[in-house]
C-alpha cells in the first residue's frame, strides 16, 4: 500500500507562522482572505495574507498555493520584507512536496532556512526544519528525516524553554511526527515513546487537532509488532477523531490501512467496505495518491470475483494516474516562469554591479589624471631647486629597496624549496601504507624463497660432500627455480610500487599520448590486488582481451585510470556479493577493441546485475545501490563526466538482473 504523507507534519507551516489548523477546510476563510485581499495595498500586510491563504489550498489545490507564495514571495523581495520572503520560500517548498517535486521544495526550504537563520527568527527556522521532512520522507531517506525532526526540536525547546504550555499544539504534532519518524526506521521502542508523549498532550484541548494522526501512527506501531487486534482498534479511534476534525485526506489513509489490514488476513468483504470508503474519501477532496491507491486495491479485490467492478476501478486508477502526470506538468509550468523571473533578476544585478564599476573606474581614472597634471605641475616649479636632493634620496632608496628585494627572494626561495619538500614528504606519507599493505605478498614470496635457498645451498655442500652427483644437481635445479620465482615476485613487487605512484600523481588536465592496453591492464591488477588485501577471501577470474592492433592514443592518464578503477571496483563488488551465495565460478572480463574510428573498452562481470528499475539512475550524482556506508554515489557520476566532458567519449551500461553487467567506454580512436 503506497502510503501518503501525514497532514501533521504540514500542520507546523500553519502553527508556526499564524494560520490555524482547523481553517484548513473552511471556506469562510479563504472567501474573507480574498475579499481582504482586494482591499489591500501593497505592503507587508498584504504578504502575510497571501502566504495564510497559499497555506489554506495547500492541501486542496497546491498548485494555487505555488501561485499565490510565488506572489507573496516577489512583493517580500519588493519590501525587502525577511520574514515575508522566508514564509513564501517555504510554502513553495510545500506545495512542490506535495506535487512530487522533491529537489525544487528542498531547494526552496533551504533558501528559506537560510533567510531565517540570518534574521535569527527561532520559530520559522525550526518550522522549516520540520517542513523540509516532507520531500525526504517521501523519498525514503528515513534517517535524514529524523535528523532533521531533531534539530526542529532543539531550536523550538529554545523558543519555549521557559513556558512550554504555550506550545503544547506545537509539541504534541512535533513529538507524533518524532515517532512516525523512528517507525519507518524500526526503532519500535523509540517510536512508542514518542507516541506516548504526544498522546498525553493531545489528551488536553490545545493538541487534540493531532488525535488523528496520533492515533494512526500508533496503529501502525501496532501492527509493525503483529498485534493486529490493536492496530484496528487504534485505526477506528483514529476514524472517529479524524471525522471530528474533518480531516478527510487522513481518513481516506485510515479506511485504506484498515482495507489492507483485512486484506492480508482475508477477510475480503470487509476489505472491500474500507476500501470503498478510502476512495470514497480521496473523491471527496481529490486526494489524488489516496484515489489511486484505493482503486488499485478494490481491482486486486475484485479481480476474478467480479470482473465488471474490477474494470470499473481499474479506469477510476488509470483517470487518477492521468491526472498526477498532468500535475507534473503543472508542477513543470508553475516552477518555469519563477525560475526565468530568478535568472533575469540575477542577470539585472549582474549589469548593475558591471555598471557601478564603469563608473567607479571612471572616477577613479578622473581622479588620477587630475592629481597627474597637479604632480606635473608642481614638480615643474621645484624641479631646479630640488633636482640633485632628489637624484641623492632616489638613490639611496633604490639601494635599499634593492637590498630589501634580493632578501625577500633569497627567503621566498628557502620557502619554496621548503614548501616543495614537505609536499614530496606529505604525498610520500600518503603513499607508503598502501605500498606496504600491497608489497607485503610479493615480499613474503622474495623472503620465503631465499630461506629455503639457503637451506639448499646448505643441503648442496652435504651432498657434494658425500659424492652424490645426481641430488646435487636436483638440488642445483631446485635453487635455480626459486632463484627464478624470487626474480618473478620482485618484478611484481615493482609493478605494484610504479602502478600506485603513477595513480598517486595529481591530474594536470593534459592528453598524452597512451597505450590503452597497457593503461587498463595495469589498473586491472592495481584494483585487483587492492580489493585482495582488504578481502583474502574474495578470488574472481580476470580474462583479458587485448586488441593487439590497437595504436596508441590522447587521453588524460590519471584521469582515465580512475575511470577505469572506478568500474573494476564496481565489476569486483557485483562478484564478491553473487559470491556470497554461490562461493565459486565468478569472474570479471576486460576487452579492448576499434570499431568504426571508436576505441572501446569493456569491463564485464557475472556478478549481481543491476535492476532496470535503477539503471537509468546509476549515472546520477550520489545515487548509489550499495548499502548505506559503502558506498557515495560518486564515482560512476564522476566517470561519466570524465569520459564525456573531459574526453569527448561514452559510458554505457549493459545489464540484466542476475546476469551481470558489462560497462562500454567509447573514446574517438
Amino acid at each position: 500500500m503506497k502510503r501518503s504523507l501525514h497532514p501533521a507534519l504540514l500542520a507546523f507551516v500553519s502553527l508556526f507562522w499564524g494560520s490555524n489548523w482547523m481553517a484548513c477546510a473552511q471556506s469562510t476563510e479563504i472567501d474573507s482572505l480574498k475579499r481582504q485581499l482586494i482591499q489591500q495595498r501593497a505592503d507587508t500586510n498584504r504578504v502575510r495574507r497571501l502566504n495564510r491563504l497559499g497555506r489554506l489550498y495547500l492541501d486542496i489545490k497546491p498548485d494555487t498555493t505555488y501561485r499565490l507564495a510565488q506572489q507573496a514571495y516577489r512583493l517580500a523581495q519588493q519590501l525587502d520584507d525577511k520574514p515575508g520572503q522566508a514564509k513564501g520560500l517555504s510554502m513553495m517548498g510545500s506545495s512542490l512536496s506535495s506535487l512530487g517535486d522533491y529537489p525544487k521544495a528542498i531547494r526552496f526550504f533551504q533558501q528559506s532556512l537560510q533567510i531565517s537563520r540570518s534574521i535569527h527568527d527561532l520559530p520559522a527556522i525550526s518550522a522549516v526544519l520540520n517542513n523540509m521532512v516532507s520531500p525526504y520522507q517521501a523519498q525514503k531517506d528515513h534517517k535524514r528525516s529524523l535528523r532533521l525532526l531533531k534539530e526542529s526540536q532543539r531550536v523550538f525547546d529554545q523558543v519555549h524553554r521557559n513556558d512550554p504550555q504555550r506550545a503544547v499544539l506545537n509539541y504534541a504534532i512535533l513529538y507524533s511526527n518524532l515517532g512516525e519518524a523512528y517507525l519507518l526506521i524500526n526503532q519500535l521502542d523509540s517510536a512508542d515513546y514518542y507516541l506516548k508523549k504526544a498522546t498525553l498532550l493531545t489528551e488536553q484541548e490545545q493538541g487534540r487537532i493531532v488525535l488523528d494522526h496520533n492515533l494512526y501512527v500508533l496503529g501502525d506501531l501496532h501492527l509493525k509488532r503483529h498485534d493486529t487486534t490493536t492496530a484496528l482498534s487504534y485505526y477506528r479511534r483514529a476514524l472517529v477523531a479524524a471525522g471530528q476534525s474533518n480531516s478527510t485526506v487522513i481518513m481516506a489513509d485510515i479506511y485504506l490501512s484498515i482495507a489492507s489490514l483485512y486484506h492480508a488476513t482475508g477477510a475480503i468483504d470487509s476489505s472491500i467496505v474500507n476500501a470503498s470508503r478510502a476512495l470514497a474519501a480521496g473523491q471527496q477532496t481529490n486526494y489524488l495518491d489516496g484515489i489511486l491507491s484505493a482503486s488499485e486495491l478494490l481491482t486486486k479485490l475484485y479481480e476474478g470475483r467480479n470482473n465488471t467492478q474490477a474494470l470499473r476501478y481499474y479506469k477510476v486508477a488509470v483517470a487518477a494516474k492521468d491526472s498526477l502526470f498532468s500535475q507534473e506538468k503543472i508542477k513543470q509550468l508553475l516552477t518555469l516562469g519563477f525560475e526565468e523571473q530568478q535568472r533575469q533578476q540575477e542577470q539585472a544585478a549582474l549589469e548593475a554591479s558591471y555598471q557601478n564599476r564603469i563608473r567607479l573606474y571612471g572616477l577613479s581614472g578622473l581622479i588620477a589624471v587630475v592629481m597627474l597634471v597637479a604632480g606635473l605641475l608642481w614638480r615643474t616649479n621645484q624641479r631646479q631647486r630640488r633636482t640633485n636632493q632628489l637624484l641623492t634620496r632616489q638613490k639611496t632608496e633604490l639601494d635599499q629597496q634593492r637590498g630589501k628585494a634580493e632578501q625577500a627572494l633569497g627567503e621566498l626561495q628557502t620557502t619554496q624549496a621548503q614548501l616543495i619538500q614537505k609536499e614530496k614528504m606529505a604525498s610520500l606519507g600518503e603513499l607508503t601504507a598502501g605500498i606496504a599493505h600491497e608489497i607485503q605478498n610479493p615480499l613474503n614470496f622474495v623472503t620465503n624463497f631465499s630461506e629455503v635457498s639457503g637451506e639448499l645451498v646448505q643441503e648442496l655442500k652435504e651432498e657434494a660432500s658425500a659424492g652424490r652427483l645426481e641430488d646435487v644437481l636436483a638440488i642445483a635445479d631446485d635453487l635455480t627455480m626459486n632463484l627464478q620465482k624470487i626474480n618473478h615476485h620482485g618484478k611484481r613487487a615493482d609493478s605494484i610500487v610504479k602502478g600506485m605512484l603513477e595513480h598517486s600523481r595529481s591530474s594536470t588536465g593534459e592528453r598524452q599520448v597512451a597505450d590503452l592496453n597497457a593503461l587498463t591492464n595495469e589498473y586491472l591488477k592495481l584494483a585487483y590486488h587492492g580489493l585482495r588485501a582488504k578481502d583474502k577471501d574474495f578470488n574472481a577470474e580476470l580474462v583479458t582481451n587485448f586488441d593487439g592492433n590497437l595504436s596508441p592514443i590522447e587521453l588524460v592518464p590519471q584521469d582515465m585510470g580512475r575511470v577505469l578503477l572506478n568500474l573494476y571496483n564496481n565489476a569486483f563488488y557485483a562478484v564478491a556479493e553473487r559470491q556470497k551465495a554461490t562461493p565459486e565460478g565468478y569472474r570479471v572480463t576486460v576487452s579492448t577493441h576499434r570499431s568504426n574510428g571508436k576505441v572501446e573498452i569493456r569491463v564485464k562481470d557475472n556478478g549481481t546485475g543491476i535492476p532496470e528499475s535503477v539503471k537509468a539512475k546509476i549515472f546520477q550524482p550520489f545515487f548509489t545501490t550499495k548499502p548505506t556506508g559503502q558506498g557515495t554515489g560518486l564515482g560512476l557520476s564522476m566517470s561519466y563526466d570524465i569520459i564525456t566532458n573531459g574526453h569527448g567519449g561514452s559510458l554505457e551500461v549493459e545489464t540484466k538482473t542476475g546476469d551481470g553487467t558489462e560497462m562500454v567506454v567509447r573514446l574517438s580512436a
